[in-house]
């Protein structure tokens, strides 16, 4: 409800003065007083309003918000960390001046124009508001090709090359990166602003080995050292022959698309580079001062983080063994009298994780202590005890496998958990076992990540995080060198200092070199991805004049090798045709008079059975099938029902040449998935050649068994019916439709056939069969559940026989069978004997 206007019912104007209120309130007052016959309801009110009016806070807050009390928010807000989030509302006069637009401040209002373009300049980011020649020609002409400078050197240079880790299906795997070493061109100029870096060395760290690329063939690198080899036309600070440290800025360069360090020759901006002091080089190697970011970067964190620690307090690491980043921590602790208590956790090592509440014993109490040493391999063991002595020498007070193992040995030790911790690893899992080991928040706990890790989200459970109420920080030293100008110089000062305590022999900077180019890169980045191993891998590059001479003799081999492939490619494709010629000359040659099967015969095949009516057929019922043994009982239920025909079993499978044909599987998978039947000529393989000729011989074989018989019986071939199954009946087709047998016989019944290669037989008829025979019959009944002849291949030989215009055929289909020829086949065959027989 909102509060009656107090200056009215005094009857005061909003300026009057205090006196003012008090003459007017008292006239008022008397006259409507309840004694002297006045309204009680207005007497209270005029007491409120000069209550109100009186009291200048009041009174204040009554002519800013038209309210005298106040509320239950303003109360909370004014009392709720000391007032900081209360503020005072602007009255309405104010808000009617207060103007948003910055432009309408300038040109009109209270103030002048140069006060309110003073104002202007304030708001405006301080690096934006001067505008140098550098910048004009960053923003203008940093395309003007006049300005350009060529590049000396000729030739490509070694570029160390990362792929993301893909599975079959180009699925990203993560983890480490694939490396390899490739010469690539440079870029035949630099820009006006640019400069051309031959560098000397590349540290290879967790953002090497670990690079979220997202494409293949990325130069990797995100720092190193080298000098200056070319410098473009308006770059005045650095010249030929300085010696500069690469760092670019973060928000330039990512992990999936780096500066590019690893390489022989780096073009950059100028500001990605520092200058390196000589002081710093003369005692210094390249090796050892590319490792610059990272112990500045221990430095920092320190200094940072760590400056409301004591001397004698301790600091939890958990990469203290990893590369350079732990080493140098370790050192500057023992420097400044800090205890460093350190999680060692090897590849390999059971992990023995601290869950639960924070703070409470039961989230490491109910862990196998002997979890570790039952469970770790011995190598492991081995590798942790060898170590954890480095790191008890290098300055550590404990080293432990987890967290566990070290909440327990605070407990037996009656230790007060740290209040900094160091994460190096950034794992999923490392900032929550870190947590566990820390005093609470409240008591300035903290954990500061500094470190690339192996590229994956940190998961931290939230009830644990507010439990715990301490910080988590990031730490990027690249982001904190170039956010201020003053760090760059501090950079360089911190280095200097360590390069007297390194001539001291205070502080150690363990490296192990590779050479691009003649070590293998693939080591040497297996070795820096070895937690095992605490050893800084570095990586040097050739001179440039190394660098020529490799180009040249690398494009000798080259050239050698493009000759030898050509070479090698011709008489490739020499043999390839000779061989193709031969092979073609084969096949042309097959089934004809000039073939080898023709010219070198082996004989007539042997007879397994012989019955029916021997003495003086009308016809002659010839069975070719695959197992003369077992088909000898279906052979005389045959010849039972033949009538006056004669039945001859001929058995192929038993004469010499057909021994390879035989062994041939029914059962192999090109066989059963059709793609077998399906070669045509230009995919023959040896093979496939040998077992065309092996069909052949065998056709010519069976020709010889049955032109005896028919002298003996007085019969022609237009007398003959042909039975078979199988490889048996693929065998008489071939020999039947390729004029292998001097005439045409009367009809065909094949169960099952193999024919090999339908499509080349469709060839062989169109060059061989001749013109004007007679009609032949041909039943053809397969099993339908036959895996032998798939359905691709029966129509690709039904095609095949329908180009044979004197040729019949009648497919038939026998449910529930299979590839034999069992007493269903049997029935079906001598029930088809009277179509088949010659009239």
């Amino acid at each position: 409800m909102a509060e009656p206007d107090y200056y009215q019912l005094i009857g005061v104007d909003r300026n009057a003065t205090l006196h003012e209120i008090r003459s007017k309130f008292r006239a008022k007052v008397l006259a409507e007083h309840p004694d002297k016959g006045g309204d009680p309801k207005k007497f209270q009110l005029l007491n409120k309003a000069y209550n109100v009016l009186t009291d200048t806070e009041k009174r204040r807050r009554y002519d800013t918000t038209g309210r005298a009390e106040k509320s239950a928010e303003e109360e909370f807000v004014e009392g709720f960390a000391g007032g900081r989030h209360h503020f005072e509302p602007r009255t309405k006069e104010q808000d009617e001046k207060a103007i948003v637009s910055l432009q309408d401040r300038i040109i009109q209002g209270n103030q002048t124009h140069e006060e309110g373009f003073a104002e202007w300049l304030r708001q405006r980011d301080q690096q934006a508001m001067v505008l140098t020649d550098k910048d004009f020609m960053k923003t203008h002409l940093f395309n003007a090709s006049e300005l350009a400078t060529k590049i000396h050197h000729p030739g490509p240079v070694q570029h160390v090359l990362g792929s993301p880790k893909t599975d079959a299906y180009g699925q990203a795997l993560g983890g480490a990166v694939q490396v390899q070493v490739k010469p690539r061109p440079l870029k035949k100029t630099i820009d006006h602003d640019e400069v051309l870096v031959r560098m000397l060395a590349v540290p290879v760290d967790e953002s090497m080995v670990y690079a979220d690329l997202k494409k293949t063939g990325v130069c990797l690198g995100v720092t190193g050292v080298g000098r200056v080899e070319q410098a473009g036309t308006r770059v005045e600070d650095l010249k030929s022959t300085d010696p500069v440290l690469v760092l670019p800025k973060p928000a330039k360069f990512s992990s999936s698309h780096p500066i590019g360090t690893a390489r022989t020759l780096l073009t950059c901006s100028e500001e990605d580079l520092l200058r390196i002091p000589a002081e710093i080089l003369d005692e210094l190697t390249p090796e050892q001062i590319c490792l610059t970011p990272t112990i500045v970067c221990a430095y920092t964190v320190l200094e940072q983080f760590g400056s409301k620690l004591k001397p004698g307090e301790s600091v939890l690491l958990n990469a203290a063994h990893l590369s350079a980043s732990g080493s140098a921590l370790l050192q500057l602790c023992k420097l400044l009298k800090l205890k460093p208590l350190c999680m060692l956790s090897l590849p390999g090592s059971p992990k023995n994780l601290a869950k639960g509440e924070y703070g409470s014993k039961s989230a490491w109490a109910d862990v196998d202590s002997r979890a570790f040493a039952a469970a770790a391999p011995p190598t492991v063991r081995q590798q942790y005890e060898r170590i954890s002595e480095l790191l008890v020498t290098m300055g550590a007070e404990e080293v432990f496998p987890d967290a566990v193992a070290m909440l327990r040995w605070r407990d037996r030790n009656q230790r007060m958990l740290p209040k900094l911790a160091l994460d190096g690893i950034a794992t999923r899992d490392s900032c929550e076992q870190l947590i566990h080991c820390l005093q609470s928040g409240d008591k300035d706990a903290q954990i500061v990540v500094y470190g690339h890790g192996v590229a994956q989200p940190l998961e931290i459970s939230p009830p644990l995080l507010a439990a715990w109420g301490g910080r988590i920080v990031g730490f990027n030293i690249a982001r904190w060198v170039h956010s201020l100008s003053g760090n760059a110089k501090k950079m360089m000062a911190v280095m200097e200092n360590v390069t007297k305590l390194v001539r001291a022999n205070k502080f150690v900077l363990d490296t192990i070199m590779y050479k691009v180019g003649e070590d293998a890169v693939t080591d040497a980045f297996a070795r820096a991805a070895d937690a095992a191993d605490n050893a800084q891998v570095v990586l040097i590059f050739p001179t440039l004049q190394e660098e020529l001479t490799l180009s040249h003799q690398e494009q000798k081999v080259e050239m050698e090798k493009q000759a030898r492939m050509k070479e090698e490619e011709a008489a490739k494709k020499r043999e390839e045709d000779e061989r193709d010629k031969l092979k073609s000359d084969w096949l042309n040659l097959l089934f004809t008079d000039q073939s080898v099967a023709a010219m070198s015969p082996e004989g007539p095949l042997s007879t397994a059975y012989e019955g029916g009516n021997t003495s003086s057929p009308s016809a002659l019922l010839v069975w070719v099938g695959d197992d003369p043994k077992n088909e000898s009982a279906a052979m005389r239920d045959i010849a039972a029902q033949a009538g006056s025909a004669a039945l001859v079993s001929l058995a192929w499978s038993e004469h010499p040449a057909g021994e390879a044909f035989n062994e041939f599987s029914l059962k192999s998978p090109e066989v059963v998935d059709g793609s077998f039947y399906l070669r045509d000529r230009q995919a023959f393989e040896n093979q496939d050649l040998d077992l065309l000729h092996d069909v052949e011989l065998l056709g010519r074989c069976l020709c010889e068994s049955i032109e005896p018989k028919l002298g003996e019986f007085g019969l022609d071939w237009d007398k003959v019916v042909i039975l078979g199954f199988g490889k048996g009946a693929g065998i008489a087709l071939y020999a039947s439709l390729l004029n292998i047998f001097p005439k045409q016989v009367s009809s065909m019944v094949l169960f099952s056939p193999i024919v090999l290669f339908p499509s080349f037989l469709a060839q062989k008829m169109e060059a061989l069969r001749k013109p004007g025979a007679a009609k032949m019959k041909v039943f053809t009944v397969w099993g339908n559940r036959n895996r032998s002849t798939p359905g691709t291949y029966r129509q690709l030989l039904a095609q095949t026989l329908k180009k044979a215009k004197d040729v019949h055929c009648t497919p038939d289909t026998l449910p529930d069978a299979d590839h034999s020829f069992d007493s269903k086949s049997v029935s079906v065959l001598t029930s088809m004997l009277p179509l088949c027989l010659p009239r």
